[in-house]
């Protein structure tokens, strides 16, 4: 879930108009897995985006799903497990991270459109116990500013990393809610919630524990009711079953080392699903179609000062004037982009089981799609 707004939108308006050149690379792979039969223009303009990332010898595999209008498209690369010689497929299961706030948002946009909360409800109408240090002005946090990172909350909480029980490679493992809650009992608010974007996993966190409450259900529950088993998302889950595991690609970080798989505590609504190509592009077609109010609703911005943002979905314009809406993740060990354009009907999912960030994989690839 690692994440700087500054720099990732600086990054997007750079790939959007055209400006993002990919590095160079000092040393080459020049043999790698791929399915992409480099037939059409599509073809060729994947494996443009996609031959720095995959040459480079510290990085693993990656699916990519890609929509338009009423065509699908996918493509895998690399190995589902350095060495295996087994390439990804469309089942393939990773790590999504952040784009799990996506999910978050829509949930919401159902709380809101089935009378469960209101946007601008104080979030401590639904906390156990007192809060007086969360609010700023007596500008109390509202629940809409959890969807858009201004509730002044931290990242992530000060006191993660001094619990006893706190693991390095697998930072959120042991943080539940009665820590979250104990923390937030002490937290200082950074701004006055609503001023100012500044990108907030605890703030997320604790906006899918309050979905919980108001349900009655799990953030997991909540997901494949509302979302997964009306798209048939049969493989988008946090805790995967026995015959999903053996699809689960292994994660290595930056260097290429292994990582664990992540479990994440309370910050499950944060980052914690694992989902593959087949199911995210169904997620794309159903945010494109916009069928429920809930889905509406979760695509309106709610704030556009330094940064625009929906529930929880990034907003930006790009070169072309269109209405890019989009997000990503990272783990220890994955790193995930997903992406659409409702005037374009398009949309381009990346899943990589390697943490360096792919965002320009999918905003190459959806320059071309808006031509």
């Amino acid at each position: 879930m690692k994440f700087s707004i500054k720099s990732y939108v600086l990054l997007l308006i750079l790939v959007c108009n055209g400006y993002y050149t990919q590095t160079q690379l000092q040393s080459k792979r020049t043999n790698f897995l791929s399915d992409n039969i480099k037939y059409s223009v599509l073809d060729s303009i994947v494996e443009n985006a996609v031959i720095d990332f995959i040459q480079d010898p510290q990085n693993c595999g990656f699916s990519i799903g890609i929509i338009k209008d009423t065509s699908v498209y996918f493509y895998n690369y690399g190995e589902t497990v350095r060495g295996n010689n087994v390439i990804p497929k469309q089942n393939t299961i990773y790590e999504i991270g952040s784009v799990t706030k996506t999910f978050c948002g829509i949930l919401l946009g159902y709380a809101i459109t089935e009378g469960k909360v209101k946007l601008d409800d104080d979030i401590r109408k639904y906390m156990p116990g007192q809060y007086p240090n969360l609010e700023t002005n007596k500008q109390a946090i509202q629940i809409k500013h959890l969807a858009n990172h201004s509730s002044g909350l931290p990242v992530i909480p000060e006191d993660i990393r001094s619990q006893t029980d706190f693991d390095s490679l697998n930072p959120y493992k042991n943080y539940d809610k009665a820590k979250l809650f104990g923390y937030l009992r002490t937290a200082k608010l950074s701004s006055e919630p609503g001023e100012l974007c500044q990108y907030s996993n605890t703030g997320m966190a604790l906006l899918g524990i309050i979905l919980e409450n108001v349900y009655n259900k799990s953030f997991e529950e909540l997901i494949k009711e509302k979302i997964c088993n009306q798209n048939n998302m049969n493989n988008t889950t946090i805790n995967l079953n026995e015959y999903q595991l053996p699809n689960f690609s292994q994660g290595y970080n930056n260097n290429g080392t292994i990582m664990p798989h992540w479990e994440l505590g309370a910050f499950r609504a944060a980052g914690g699903i694992r989902s593959c190509t087949n199911d995210m592009v169904s997620y794309l077609r159903y945010n494109l179609m916009e069928k429920d109010a809930a889905v509406k609703l979760a695509h309106i911005s709610t704030i556009n000062k330094n940064s625009n943002i929906a529930l929880a979905w990034h907003i930006i314009n790009t070169k072309y004037n269109n209405e890019l809406m989009w997000h990503n993740g990272a783990t220890y060990g994955f790193s995930s982009f997903c992406g659409f354009i409702k005037a374009k009907k398009a949309g381009v999912v990346v899943l990589s089981n390697t943490s360096f960030n792919i965002d320009f994989i999918g905003l190459s690839i959806l320059k071309y799609l808006q031509k």
